[in-house]
């Protein structure tokens, strides 16, 4: 992997992984084996609401595994990830790593959890596995965007290591609404 280099016209060549492992928890791509337990996820405001998952039902989910995830790979425009919890055998939540930018060598991560798979630190050790794989594979800056009263998710952030930047106005859906933003960023060198 290499980095973006304007003066040579060159892009990064960053790719989102396949999976990446820490502790008993293996963060995978989804397959279709997985979408009847995530699709309740999609539906559910106080997960994907809050995460900004589209309301997709288990039929939508596997046509878009399907038909489209290698697609948005290759664009960099998203990969969807299940958290499983190898140990135990079952999935504790989700996350997406998104809006690859070759140019700038920047990237987003976002996150869910089922309810009972809160407050172990899931989130932390899943979502900073993502990120140690993008610093080592030449991403400089990782962005998220959170709900400000979304609290638990400032809190896995923060625990990372990011900080907030600023407020978008009228960035997410929530609750059939357009609502605010905090932007956060964690930078290779932080």
């Amino acid at each position: 992997m290499s980095r973006s280099d304007p003066e040579a016209a060159q892009l990064s060549t960053y790719v989102y992984p396949n999976e990446v492992r820490v502790d008993e928890l293996l963060v995978r791509l989804p397959t279709e084996d997985d979408v009847d337990m995530i699709a309740p996820a999609f539906s559910d405001p106080n997960v994907g609401g809050e995460a900004g998952l589209p309301p997709f039902d288990a039929e939508t989910l596997r046509l878009l595994l399907r038909t489209r995830l290698a697609e948005m790979r290759a664009a960099g425009l998203m990969s969807p990830y299940v958290i499983h919890d190898v140990e135990a055998d079952r999935v504790l939540g989700g996350a997406t790593l998104h809006h690859f930018d070759a140019m700038r060598d920047v990237i987003e991560v976002g996150y869910w959890l089922f309810a009972d798979a809160r407050g172990r630190g899931v989130a932390t050790r899943a979502v900073g596995a993502l990120i140690d794989h993008a610093f080592a594979n030449g991403i400089l800056r990782v962005e998220a965007h959170v709900r400000p009263a979304n609290t638990a998710s400032v809190r896995v952030l923060e625990r990372l290591g990011f900080e907030a930047e600023g407020v978008k106005r009228k960035l997410l859906r929530h609750e059939g609404e357009r609502v605010d933003a905090t932007l956060f960023s964690l930078l290779a060198d932080d």
